[in-house]
């Protein structure tokens, strides 16, 4: 139920240079035969004779820089993914995309290939101010160190409404203290800095603080961010994001996006507990319908199997009260699930009855309680 929406800059000037020779690596990657149609048979193409995770991503950034146009059709499209993998399969069968695609593509051919890599989201600074559609690109940490790259800003440029597929090698393996000058990301951890510029900073072009000494350390944060369950990604990722200021509307309109997400992890796990205690319960209804294993069942494996039935259930319902549904169809998704729950509770408070009278029976009548019609 978790949505992914789409982001959609694109650049329309020039940025920083890339410096090393990476000409015979191009070459290859330009002969990527038409007929390969998944990242992983294009990122084993592009990197099988490469060895170092700096080739391999610069192959990778190479081909979807040439091979990917930009969807100036699509550049203000709302459309919402439930899974990464629709944004990597669209760029692949049409060949066009907005950023949200090049970054999701760019993960999936790293990951193919073992390169170490993490889609980022944020906005982005252009002459001098910012522009008020977000943007996503992508980051690559090798030998303990972080660089940003955004194949979308070298695929090519805007003039008006005309795209211009240019390749500029402008945004390969960026520092992150000079990318942070045109890319804020919305978690701050994401920027790779151990003095992390504030919102309001970016906004105003102020970047002075980066000279500034500072106990913070940006690789523990993401240690722990990546560690975390998704049940606690999100909430802390939100703290995070309005801690570094709510400056503008995009911002505002990542934190909503989180908490639908969180919305939508919590009915999940609500779902989860529930499911599991509905398995639970139709396991114990099985062993009941054969009187219990004929009555050899132990009294305390029956009550074992309700009471594990009436924790799991007991959980959905916990985890369902702290749901904020954020539309109308999360809404009815989780009242369906709560008159659910009310019904298996109101069937465990039968199956509690009757179990609590047949472990009272004495045991050669209990086979008489089977037959006894249900008052």
């Amino acid at each position: 139920m978790k949505r992914i929406s789409l982001f959609i800059l694109l650049l329309t000037s020039t940025g920083m240079l890339s410096a090393a020779d990476y000409s015979s690596i191009d070459r290859h990657a330009a002969t990527v035969p038409p007929n390969l149609r998944t990242a992983n048979d294009i990122a084993h193409y592009l990197t099988k004779n490469l060895t170092t995770p700096t080739d391999k991503a610069r192959a990778i950034y190479y081909w979807i820089s040439h091979a990917i146009v930009y969807d100036v059709a699509n550049m203000y499209s709302t459309e919402t993914y439930t899974d990464p993998q629709e944004l990597v399969d669209k760029v692949l069968k049409t060949r066009r995309g907005v950023c949200s695609n090049y970054a999701a593509l760019f993960q999936a051919c790293c990951k193919s290939v073992g390169v170490q890599s993490y889609i980022i989201e944020g906005y982005t600074r252009q002459n001098d101010k910012v522009v008020g559609i977000a943007h996503a690109w992508n980051a690559v940490k090798i030998n303990g160190m972080y660089y940003n790259i955004d194949a979308t800003w070298a695929s090519g440029y805007l003039q008006g409404t005309k795209y211009n597929q240019k390749f500029r090698d402008n945004y390969f393996m960026i520092p992150p203290a000079e990318f942070i000058k045109t890319h804020m990301p919305f978690d701050p951890i994401w920027q790779f800095l151990n003095n992390p510029v504030s919102h309001k900073e970016f906004d105003a072009g102020n970047f002075s603080g980066l000279k500034k000494e500072s106990t913070y350390n940006y690789t523990d944060s993401i240690k722990v961010h990546l560690d975390l369950n998704p049940w606690d990604k999100l909430p802390r990722e939100n703290k995070r994001i309005a801690a570094a200021g709510l400056t503008n509307a995009m911002i505002k309109n990542k934190i909503a996006q989180n908490q639908q997400g969180i919305s939508s992890d919590i009915f999940n796990k609500a779902a989860d507990y529930f499911n599991k205690a509905v398995e639970n319960y139709n396991f114990y209804i099985q062993c009941k319908n054969r009187q219990f294993d004929n009555l050899s069942m132990k009294d305390e494996k029956i009550l074992g199997l309700l009471s594990t039935t009436r924790q799991s259930i007991e959980l959905a319902e916990l985890t369902l009260s702290r749901i904020n549904p954020y539309d109308s169809e999360l809404k009815r998704t989780t009242e369906s699930l709560k008159k659910s729950i009310v019904a298996m509770k109101r069937n465990l408070d039968s199956e509690d009855a009757f179990v609590g009278k047949y472990v009272k029976t004495l045991k050669p009548l209990r086979m008489f309680l089977f037959y006894k019609k249900n008052e």
